[in-house]
């Protein structure tokens, strides 16, 4: 009983870190930036939403901008090029 428990557990914690694994490998998504660089290339990128008004954040020069206005706070994204 103690050795199926053990094993059940085991099983529980490996999935567990695959799920985790595997979401963030499909994230693209790299955190913005919201203080310009000055040592460092960047994009700076700018959005606006209804309620938010205009937002600016800043990302490698390689990513795309992208703004999401359907959460609260408005979701600002730095997008991973494809490889």
């Amino acid at each position: 009983m103690i050795r199926r428990t053990l094993a059940l557990l085991l099983a529980l914690a490996a999935s567990a870190a695959l799920v985790e694994a595997r979401t963030a490998a499909r994230s693209p998504d790299a955190k913005p930036t919201f203080i310009e660089p000055t040592d460092a290339p960047h994009r700076h990128c700018a959005g606006a939403c209804l309620k938010s008004g205009t937002l600016h954040w800043f990302c490698r020069p390689e990513q795309a901008c992208s703004l999401d206005c359907n959460t609260a706070p408005p979701n600002r994204h730095c997008h991973e090029p494809p490889p």
